[in-house]
C-alpha cells in the first residue's frame, strides 16, 4: 500500500477530530487570498448567479455538484462549497436574507476570512462558526455524538464521508427538523427523513464518521 495510502486510512481512525479541525483553521487564517483574486472571482460569480444558466435555485441549496462555474478562492464550489452552502441554508431556515447576493457575499466573506489552503479543501467548521456568529446566528460546537442536544432542531455538521479513508473525503451539511422528522441539505440523502439528528448525520455518506456538529439556537 502506498504512503498516500496508508496516511489517508490512518487519519480518520487516529487523528483526533479537534486537532483535524485546529489544522483546518490554521491554514484558513495563514494562507491570504489576495484581494485581487477576490475581486475577480467577485465579478465573475454575480454574472454566473445573475445569468439564465444559474445554479442558484430558490430555498434551500442541494445541488453543489451544479456550481462549478461559482468561484471559491483558487477552487470553485462544486468542489468545495459544502461549508458556505451549509452556512446559506441556515440563514434560509431561519428565514433570514435569502438570494443569490446573499451566497456572493458568503463567498467573499470566507474568502476574506475562512478558506483552508485559498479554498483548495473547503473552510474550517471554525470558519463557519466564526460566520454564523457574524450573521447573529447563536451556536456552539460539540465533538461526540453523544454530545448532541436531542433538543437541536437545526444544526451543520461536519463527516468523514468514509470512516475507513480520507480519500472519500470530509463533507458538510446542514440539518434541519420539521413535522416529519430531520432532513440532510446538499447530501445524497438530502430526500430522507430520519428520527433523530444523530441517525441523519449517520446517514449520510458510505459509512460516515463525525468530526464536529454545530448546534443552532433556533430562538434567538
Amino acid at each position: 500500500m502506498e504512503i498516500k495510502q496508508k496516511i489517508a486510512r490512518w487519519i480518520p481512525s487516529h487523528v483526533s477530530p479537534r486537532l483535524v479541525v485546529f489544522v483546518y483553521g490554521v491554514l484558513d487564517r495563514l494562507i491570504y487570498i489576495k484581494k485581487s483574486i477576490r475581486r475577480e472571482n467577485r465579478i465573475n460569480n454575480e454574472k454566473v448567479l445573475n445569468s439564465d444558466s444559474s445554479p442558484y435555485k430558490s430555498g434551500y441549496i442541494e445541488n453543489q455538484s451544479e456550481w462549478k462555474d461559482v468561484k471559491f478562492g483558487r477552487s470553485t464550489m462544486a468542489f468545495s462549497g459544502c461549508e458556505i452552502m451549509a452556512v446559506y441554508n441556515v440563514l434560509y431556515d431561519l428565514k433570514k436574507e435569502s438570494k443569490a447576493g446573499l451566497i456572493g457575499d458568503l463567498i467573499e466573506e470566507f474568502e476574506k476570512s475562512g478558506a483552508s489552503l485559498k479554498g483548495v479543501i473547503g473552510s474550517s467548521p471554525l470558519a463557519i462558526r466564526r460566520h454564523l456568529l457574524k450573521h447573529g446566528v447563536k451556536c456552539r460546537i460539540v465533538w461526540k455524538e453523544e454530545n448532541i442536544d436531542p433538543n437541536c432542531e437545526l444544526a451543520i455538521a461536519t463527516v468523514y464521508n468514509d470512516r475507513k479513508t480520507l480519500y472519500s473525503q470530509i463533507h458538510t451539511i446542514t440539518f434541519t427538523k420539521d413535522e416529519n422528522g430531520f432532513r440532510p441539505h446538499n447530501a445524497r440523502s438530502r430526500s430522507k427523513y430520519y428520527p433523530t439528528l444523530r441517525e441523519a448525520i449517520n446517514g449520510v455518506g458510505s459509512d460516515p464518521k463525525m468530526i464536529c456538529a454545530i448546534l443552532i439556537d433556533k430562538n434567538l
